[in-house]
């Protein structure tokens, strides 16, 4: 590092400490609480292990629609099964490698910066790196793809040198997210001013690969991710309405770089980096407008911006100065998932009595379904989660259905026969709520479960039994109805 005295940097040290101290607290109490934060993060483990355990395939066509919604790449699933694979299969251990990939994220950058780079923007760098990972809590160790993306980002940043390395982080990267090889642009920038062209062809063409190579496994097939992906982005359109939430965070994450960018004068390849960066960072803005997503969608740039502060070396007191908004609101996003966690205290009770509810079953064919209620739905997800983690396989997800919703498809109606032919023969539905009469929240529309999914279900299946938190409903019969088992 710089021989400068390391007081200099004294308000980049104890901002790291701060920023260091939040996440590991944060993390370890994430890992403690029995739920999860997000809706999304149950469906993610329900269908990564029902890939693992049964070979049930991750992206399939029926009827000529997609079965599946959330087009994540089949390694934002994968990674899931590997703690679960290991150990035993629970809420808390589904939640090991975003956590682990967090850390290791930090790990890189701090060799980067510190043994690499020895530059007298190091600690600076890392300061911005952890108070950018404290802003996005929960994103930075949710169970997403979002933690393993930033990851391979930042084994981006560290490997720029060496082509096949670099392309193979973003091939892998790419089978997270689609969009994600927008993380890379800076890199490649750079390497395009350099006119490295050969080093470029090897970087695509290790991308390719490293994208290419999960799909030779069973049960993933290419055709059919593509078809849904293309089904999902051509039905939908980026929203105006949310901009200047994705705005102000975009302009936190940039205003750091600002000051040396208009004051100094620095080699030209750094200020081309950093200048990428930024331009990354306006290119981010289609993804994040999308309805139901957000500037969740920067973090995994945080590693490349990191590095970018860390080349143009402002002064080091305008780089912490600069750098605190972030952690104030880190600060303020990590009271948040405290508070979250607080309200969700008791939802893993829940959903253990589910799962002892499933257990007392005389049968196996059981299901957790849905009532009237947000809260309900987010229970019912984690009920989901758990039920499957212990060989009960979930069949509907209802946040599916409604990501289905905005591109025109009906996806309950597929689902009717099943009901008539008691495809599931005991369902779990919140108690006193109206089976499956929950709304699409997410997009401001109508019932997910069409008015014939709702008039079936009814006519096959009757409550036979509560407890505290459950009706008990089951099936009259295969083909049967109500009047005629009556």
């Amino acid at each position: 590092m710089s021989t400068a005295p390391l007081k200099s940097y004294g308000l980049s040290l104890v901002g790291c400490a701060i920023a260091a101290t939040l996440l590991v607290t944060a993390s370890y109490a994430y890992l403690r609480f029995g739920a999860y934060l997000d809706h999304i993060e149950g469906g993610v483990v329900v269908s990564g292990w029902e890939y693992a355990a049964s070979g049930t395939p991750l992206y399939q066509l029926q009827d000529g629609v997609p079965r599946f919604a959330t087009y994540y790449g089949p390694l934002a699933y994968l990674v899931e099964d590997l703690a679960p694979l290991l150990f035993q299969p629970s809420i808390a251990v589904s939640k090991l490698a975003s956590l682990l990939a967090l850390f290791a994220t930090i790990a890189i950058m701090a060799a980067h910066f510190l043994v690499r780079r020895q530059s007298q923007g190091a600690w600076g760098g890392l300061f911005y790196l952890l108070a950018g990972c404290l802003f996005f809590v929960p994103v930075s160790f949710w169970v997403r793809p979002d933690p393993f993306e930033t990851l391979l980002v930042a084994a981006g940043v560290a490997l720029a040198a060496n082509p096949i390395a670099l392309g193979l982080c973003i091939g892998l990267a790419v089978n997270f997210k689609i969009h994600a090889f927008i993380y890379f642009f800076p890199i490649l920038v750079e390497s395009l001013a350099a006119r490295r062209w050969q080093s470029l062809a090897i970087v695509a063409a290790s991308a390719m690969v490293a994208f290419a190579l999960p799909f030779l496994a069973p049960g993933l097939s290419l055709h059919d991710y593509l078809a849904g992906l293309l089904s999902q982005i051509g039905g939908r359109h980026p929203s105006r309405a949310d901009l200047a939430a994705i705005l102000v965070p975009a302009l936190l994450l940039g205003l750091p770089m600002a000051y040396p960018l208009v004051t100094q004068k620095r080699g030209e390849p750094d200020r081309v980096y950093a200048l990428a960066a930024l331009a990354a960072l306006g290119l981010l803005f289609y993804p994040a407008a999308f309805p139901g997503a957000g500037p969740y969608h920067f973090l995994p740039l945080v590693p490349v911006l990191a590095d970018a502060l860390s080349r143009l070396k402002p002064p080091a007191w305008i780089a912490a100065l600069s750098t605190i908004p972030l952690l104030l609101l880190g600060l303020l996003a990590v009271q948040t998932v405290r508070h979250t966690m607080a309200e969700r205290d008791s939802w893993a009770v829940i959903a253990a009595d589910a799962l002892a509810l499933a257990r007392q079953a005389p049968t196996s064919s059981v299901q957790i379904g849905y009532g009237d209620s947000r809260q309900s739905y987010d229970i019912a997800e984690l009920g989901r989660a758990e039920l499957t983690l212990h060989g009960y396989p979930a069949q509907i997800d209802a946040q599916i259905l409604m990501e289905l919703g905005p591109i025109g498809i009906d996806g309950s109606r597929r689902w009717v026969d099943s009901l008539a032919r008691c495809g599931t023969e005991r369902w779990l539905l919140p108690k006193g709520e109206t089976p499956f009469a929950l709304t699409n929240f997410l997009y401001g529309l109508g019932p997910i479960f069409d008015a014939d999914f709702r008039r079936e279900f009814l006519a096959h299946y009757r409550l036979t039994a509560s407890d505290q938190y459950f009706d008990v409903w089951d099936c009259a019969g295969p083909g049967k109805t109500l009047s005629s088992a009556n």
